[in-house]
C-alpha cells in the first residue's frame, strides 16, 4: 500500500515538474501555448488528485485566498456591469489569479533542486528567444523588420520583462550561489546575464529599462543600510548615484540638442531657391530637428523633381505607417540642416538616401536599431508637439497622458468603487467627450498604468485590497527574504505605473506563474543564502 502511494505521488511530482518546464520554455515564444500548458497544469492537479500529496495537506488556505481574492473583486464588479460581453472578456483576461495559484496550491511542492532547475530553464529560454530576436534585427532587411518592436516572439514590452527577471535570477546564482557552480559555469551565467542586460537597452523598452534602475537603486539602498564596511559601502554608493547619474545625463543630452534652437527672423529669411523659385515658410508648424523647423526653407517642386530622380521610393508614396515619404524627406533633410529644394536633395548621399527609404526621420539616428538615442529623441519631439498643439493623436509616449486625464475624470466621478468590471470602454468614451479631448477616436483607451486601471473599475477602495492582497502574503512570510521574490515584485511595482502589465494575457500569465511559484514554493536555500550573505551578524557587514 505504502509503495502504491509512493509511485502514485511521484508522478505527482514528476507531471507537474515537467508541465512547469514546458510552461516556462513558452513564456519568451507563445501566449497560445502558455494557456494550453497551464490547462494541463491544472488538469493534472485534478486528475491525479495531488491536493492528496503529503506536502500538499500542510499547506494553509491563506495562502489561496489572497492571490484569488484579486479575481474576486473582478467578480463582485460585474454588480455595476453594464457592457456583460466586456465584463466576462475582463474577467477571461484576468482568470489567471485564479487558475495559477490554484495550481500551485493543489500540487506538490517542488524540491529546491527542481526549482533551480526551472529557473535556470527559464533564463536558458529567454537567452534563445533573445538569440533569435537578435538575429531578426541583424538581419532586418531579410525579415523585413522596420521596428524594433517586431523582433521578438511576443510583446516587446512583456519580452523586456522576462528578460529581466531572467537577468535577476543570475545575479542572485552568481552573487549567492557561488560554490554550486564551477568557474566555467560562473563564466557562462555571468556572460548570459551581460548578454540579456545588454538585450535589454536593444528591446528599448524604456518602461522596463527606468523600472529595473529604479528596482536595482531600492535594492542598492538596502544592502548599504546593512553593511558596516566603510569601503563597500562606498562603493556600492558610487554604484547606485552613477546607476542614476548616467542615464539622467544621457537623456539631459538628448533634451539639450532637441532645444537647441537655432531661430530664423522671418523679415531676414531667404524667398527663393538658388534656381529662382519660392520657398514655403511655415513659421507656425512647430516640429523641430536637431533645432531646426521643419516648416521652413520648402520647396515641393523642386524637391519633389529632385528626389525622384535619386530615390527608388517615391516622393508622393506611402510607408507602412501611412505617412509619404516626402514626410520623412523633410525631416530628414532639415536634420541635416538642409534646404528642401534640388541644391538640398543633391547634397545627400547613398547613405542618406538608404536611410530615408527606411523611414528613419533624422541623419542622427543611423544607430537606431542600437541606440536609445532614437527611442528618446522621438519621446522628447513627441512630448514639444503636444506642448505646442494639444493633440496627442498617433503619438505613443503622449497618448498615455490623454489616457490619464480622463482616467482621472472618471476617478473624480466615482472615487470609492469605480465603474465596475467591463464598464471602462463605455465611461471612456463619454470621459474623453467631457474633457473635450483631440485624440482620434480610434485611438482612446484606458489608463496605460495599472493602479490608475484598478481605481477606474474598483476605486480606490478596489485598488488598495488588490494590492494589499498581492504583498501581505509575501511579507507575512518568509519571502521576504527571497532576493528573486522581493526585486521581481519592486521592479513590477514601478513597471505597473507605465502599462496595465496585469490585465494582459503574457503580463499576468507571467507575473502569476512566479508570483505562485515563489509564494507556495519558495526555497529554504533562498531565504537563507539571502539572509546568511547579506546580514550583519554572519558577514560583519
Amino acid at each position: 500500500m505504502k509503495h502504491d502511494r509512493a509511485d502514485i505521488n511521484s508522478v505527482r511530482e514528476n507531471t507537474f515538474f515537467i508541465l512547469c518546464i514546458c510552461a516556462v520554455i513558452c513564456f519568451p515564444f507563445s501566449e497560445g501555448l502558455v494557456s494550453v500548458f497551464f490547462a494541463l497544469l491544472l488538469l493534472q492537479a485534478l486528475v491525479l488528485f495531488s491536493w492528496k500529496h503529503p506536502s500538499v495537506e500542510s499547506r494553509s488556505l491563506r495562502l489561496l485566498f489572497f492571490p484569488v481574492s484579486i479575481f474576486a473583486v473582478y467578480l463582485a464588479g460585474m454588480i455595476f456591469s453594464r457592457d456583460i460581453s466586456m465584463a466576462l472578456y475582463e474577467l477571461k483576461k484576468v482568470c489567471f489569479w485564479l487558475i495559477v495559484p490554484l495550481i500551485f496550491f493543489l500540487s506538490p511542492a517542488l524540491s529546491d533542486k527542481k526549482i533551480y532547475i526551472l529557473l535556470l530553464i527559464f533564463t536558458a529560454s529567454v537567452c534563445v528567444s533573445s538569440l533569435f530576436s537578435f538575429s531578426k534585427l541583424i538581419l532586418h532587411d531579410y525579415f523585413m523588420v522596420e521596428d524594433i518592436r517586431k523582433i521578438s516572439f511576443i510583446s516587446h514590452i512583456r519580452f523586456s520583462f522576462q528578460v529581466v527577471l531572467a537577468v535577476i535570477i543570475l545575479f542572485w546564482f552568481l552573487l549567492v550561489n557561488p560554490l554550486l557552480w564551477s568557474k566555467k559555469w560562473q563564466l557562462a551565467l555571468a556572460v548570459a546575464m551581460l548578454w540579456l542586460l545588454f538585450m535589454l537597452f536593444v528591446l528599448k523598452s524604456l518602461l522596463a529599462i527606468i523600472a529595473f534602475i529604479a528596482a536595482l537603486e531600492i535594492v542598492l539602498l538596502y544592502y548599504i543600510l546593512k553593511m558596516r564596511k566603510l569601503k563597500l559601502k562606498i562603493g556600492l554608493l558610487a554604484v547606485a548615484a552613477l546607476t542614476v547619474l548616467l542615464p539622467v545625463v544621457y537623456i539631459g543630452s538628448v533634451v539639450f540638442g532637441y532645444y537647441d534652437f537655432k531661430n530664423v527672423e522671418p523679415e531676414n529669411i531667404e524667398k527663393f531657391t538658388a534656381g529662382g523659385r519660392p520657398y514655403y515658410h511655415d513659421f507656425e508648424y512647430h516640429l523641430r530637428e536637431n533645432g531646426y523647423l521643419v516648416g521652413l526653407y520648402n520647396c515641393d517642386e523642386e524637391l519633389k523633381n529632385e528626389w525622384n530622380k535619386r530615390g527608388k521610393v517615391q516622393y508622393d508614396e506611402p510607408f507602412a505607417s501611412g505617412y509619404p515619404l516626402s514626410v520623412t524627406l523633410k525631416r530628414y533633410m532639415t536634420s541635416r540642416d538642409y534646404k528642401k529644394d534640388s541644391v538640398g536633395v543633391w547634397k545627400l548621399t547613398e547613405k542618406d538616401i538608404e536611410m530615408i527609404e527606411d523611414g528613419v526621420t533624422n541623419y542622427k539616428f543611423d544607430n537606431r536599431f542600437f541606440s536609445l538615442y532614437p527611442r528618446i529623441y522621438e519621446t522628447v519631439c513627441e512630448i514639444d508637439v503636444y506642448k505646442q498643439t494639444g493633440d496627442p493623436s498617433g503619438k505613443s509616449f503622449v497618448q498615455r497622458i490623454e489616457f490619464l486625464k480622463a482616467s482621472f475624470y472618471l476617478i473624480k466621478k466615482k472615487p470609492l468603487f469605480g465603474t465596475g468590471t467591463g464598464n471602462w470602454r463605455i465611461e471612456y468614451d463619454n470621459a474623453y467627450e467631457q474633457i473635450h479631448s483631440k485624440l482620434d477616436i480610434d485611438k482612446r483607451a484606458s489608463s496605460h498604468n495599472q493602479y490608475v486601471n484598478y481605481m477606474v473599475k474598483f476605486g480606490i477602495v478596489g485598488m488598495i485590497w488588490i494590492l494589499f492582497a498581492i504583498v501581505y502574503p509575501v511579507f507575512r512570510s518568509a519571502n521576504r527574504y527571497n532576493f528573486i521574490f522581493v526585486f521581481f515584485l519592486i521592479f513590477m511595482g514601478f513597471a505597473n505605473f507605465g502599462d496595465a502589465n496585469l490585465e494582459t494575457h503574457m503580463g499576468l500569465s507571467f507575473f502569476s506563474f512566479f508570483y505562485s511559484l515563489f509564494l507556495v514554493d519558495s526555497t529554504k536555500l533562498i531565504n537563507e543564502r539571502f539572509i546568511s550573505t547579506f546580514t550583519i551578524k554572519k558577514n560583519g557587514y
